[in-house]
Order: C-alpha cells, then structure tokens, then sequence
C-alpha cells in the first residue's frame, strides 16, 4: 500500500477521483482533499461507486447530480 494523496473533483457528470503521492501533483480542480490514506488505485477503482455514493449523501449540492466515477 501506498501513502496517496487523494482529491474529489468533478466534469460534468463523473466524479473525479485524483490519487497521489505527491501533493503538488493533485489538480487546481479539486472541490475536496480528502487527506493522506493507505491505499492502492485498484482499491480505489474497485470501489469508486461506493466513494460516489458517500459523498453524495455527504456533499449533495456538488456532487448530487454525477453519474459515474473514475480514477485518475
């Protein structure tokens, strides 16, 4: 597992999910940095509509409307 960086952000209807072990490498568009977790981006791919559904009950006014996920 890796120390990842991880960022939400959105274009049009997917939610962007951004992974990193650098900080600086995250993109300008984040609506939210979710912090540091131990993961990998095959978890966080397998797993992406569970993270959608989350914060979509968490954050409905940004992220209400999305239709898909993926990982970048």
């Amino acid at each position: 597992m890796i120390h990842y960086h991880v960022g939400l952000a959105k274009r049009k209807r997917t939610l962007i999910i951004q992974a990193s072990d650098n900080v600086d490498c995250l993109s300008c568009e984040l609506c939210h940095y979710m912090g540091v977790h131990n993961t990998t981006k095959v978890q966080l791919r397998q797993n992406r509509y569970e993270i959608l559904d989350l914060v979509q009950q968490l954050w409905p006014s940004t992220y209400g409307g999305l239709k898909y996920a993926v990982v970048e």
